[in-house]
């Protein structure tokens, strides 16, 4: 009976905090991060005015993991889709706060990128990214920093984690940007070859 009493608790006080970071972290990505994120996208730009990309994803690390944390922005019409990201598992647990450039380190990096187009590789179907911000990201390439897909990456592995009483946190990667499996091929589909993806964080 204890033990029941006490799973029951476990779940209502899992549910209770992920009901209370939605209700409380509306906002999936912030100003900020758009601000920084267009602003980056212009002076790439104003460098390459023969590029005219049609899609920008902005990663928004200031906000948990929980959250759908990564705008798919269609440059042509203003639309946007939100989706569920990963952070590096050395960036942080529920929140990515250390951002690190260096190979090997399983961090995210900061910064824009922009898509090298789709491959499939050991977690399926991808996207290559390669790093325009200097030493924020220059090492993406080298260090198969890419988009993919995970099942770690879902509400199945949120509430996996409030049942086993830890943080309502997605799974975290070795720096990639990892989304759902389901959303794959949505996100490809857009963010294929010449679009853009840009990492911000409220205190690198």
């Amino acid at each position: 009976m204890k033990r029941t009493a006490f799973w029951a608790f476990a779940i209502f006080s899992g549910l209770f905090l992920l009901l209370s970071g939605f209700i409380l972290l509306q906002e999936k990505v912030s100003g900020q991060a758009y601000k920084s994120a267009f602003a980056a996208l212009e002076s790439y730009q104003s460098q390459h005015p023969e590029e005219h990309p049609r899609f920008l994803a902005v990663v928004d690390y200031s906000k948990p993991s929980f959250l759908k944390r990564m705008a798919v922005i269609d440059l042509k019409n203003g639309e946007q889709t939100f989706y569920l990201t990963a952070h590096g598992l050395h960036s942080g647990d529920l929140y990515a706060t250390r951002f690190s450039n260096a190979p090997a380190s399983s961090m995210s990096s900061l910064g824009l990128y922009k898509t090298l187009g789709i491959y499939t590789g050991d977690h399926g179907k991808a996207i290559r990214l390669m790093g325009l911000d200097g030493e924020m990201n220059s090492n993406a390439f080298s260090r198969d920093i890419v988009l993919h897909s995970a099942d770690y990456v879902s509400l199945g592995y949120i509430v996996m984690n409030m049942l086993t009483l830890h943080n309502p946190k997605i799974g975290r990667s070795n720096g990639c940007f990892v989304v759902p499996i389901q959303d794959i091929d949505e996100i490809t589909q857009k963010l294929n070859q010449g679009a853009f993806v840009y990492a911000w964080a409220e205190h690198p």
